[in-house]
């Protein structure tokens, strides 16, 4: 039981508190998580204006669209969730005449390089169907659709003539945005270091690196995750690379050699999206090989 109230500088949500029993009203929150809800004797009160809060807003060709949501949390610094939520999305709509909002694009192409002492190179970012990595997600099923928990597989490698070279991946994380400086984000790997408890490693060649690990969504009105990660090449056999570092808060880049070691490379794959069951929420992980996000 809720009510939107919409003005040209102000969005207000009210939500009856008998429609959201069993959640502490004090643990809810909108899309920027610094911003909190009102309450009063019978109602949940969500007031924000149209620039503030994380509202998203979305352009049509007749209309300006403004959206946030309330979503309940049990630790305020957490930005994902593997766990069943309270969710209550509300927008305002206003008339317009305008342009049509930016298209997206999906599947990210490889990423060509070069490198002093390494000649041509390309980066091969590529989601999986399983933990086999056999067999690459088609590109034209993008995007891919996963339920909460079930396994993300991805592999990344690299393409050279050259046969003594290393790939290493020194960080990866997540963003509910395809830009990698998103504020909003969630460390998968970070300094060689796994971060996400989940995260598992599988064994390959030097010039590959395959992981998965359980999907989740960005508390919040956010449906899409992206991936990226930095990368690099190394000299096979040479101890002093920072592939053979491997997971270290330590390791000093001035050391580094330009000759045993590439320059850092950004690449990035994605969008994957969370889909709902047919009870209407998100799932609970039953694992199943082929679908991610968006």
């Amino acid at each position: 039981e809720s009510d939107v109230e919409c003005t040209d500088t102000t969005m207000t949500l009210y939500v009856s508190k008998s429609s959201v029993n069993g959640f502490n009203e004090t643990n809810l929150r909108l899309n920027d998580p610094s911003c909190l809800v009102t309450t009063n004797g019978s109602h949940i009160i969500a007031s924000v204006s149209l620039n503030s809060c994380g509202t998203q807003v979305e352009e049509t060709v007749d209309e300006v669209i403004f959206r946030n949501e309330i979503t309940s949390f049990d630790n305020p610094y957490d930005v994902i969730t593997r766990e069943h939520r309270i969710e209550i999305p509300f927008t305002c709509k206003f008339s317009r005449k305008s342009r049509l909002s930016a298209s997206f694009e999906a599947h990210k192409s490889a990423s060509f390089s070069t490198g002093v002492g390494f000649g041509n190179f390309t980066y091969l970012f590529e989601f999986y169907d399983s933990s086999a990595f056999r067999t690459v997600i088609d590109p034209k099923t993008y995007p891919i659709k996963l339920k909460l928990k079930d396994m993300i597989y991805m592999g990344i490698k690299v393409r050279s003539s050259l046969s003594n070279i290393r790939l290493f991946v020194e960080s990866c994380r997540a963003t509910p945005h395809d830009n990698p400086n998103d504020p909003i984000y969630y460390d998968i790997i970070t300094n060689g270091c796994t971060k996400d408890k989940t995260t598992k490693v599988y064994s390959g060649s030097p010039k590959e690196f395959r992981f998965g690990l359980q999907a989740f969504s960005f508390i919040g009105n956010y449906e899409q995750v992206y991936i990226s990660c930095t990368v690099l090449l190394c000299g096979a056999g040479d101890n002093k690379t920072r592939c053979a570092q491997g997971c270290t808060d330590n390791y000093n880049r001035r050391k580094r050699s330009m000759v045993s070691d590439t320059q850092r490379h950004f690449i990035s794959q994605g969008p994957l999206r969370l889909v709902e069951n047919s009870s209407g929420s998100p799932g609970r992980g039953v694992s199943y090989n082929v679908k991610y996000i968006e």
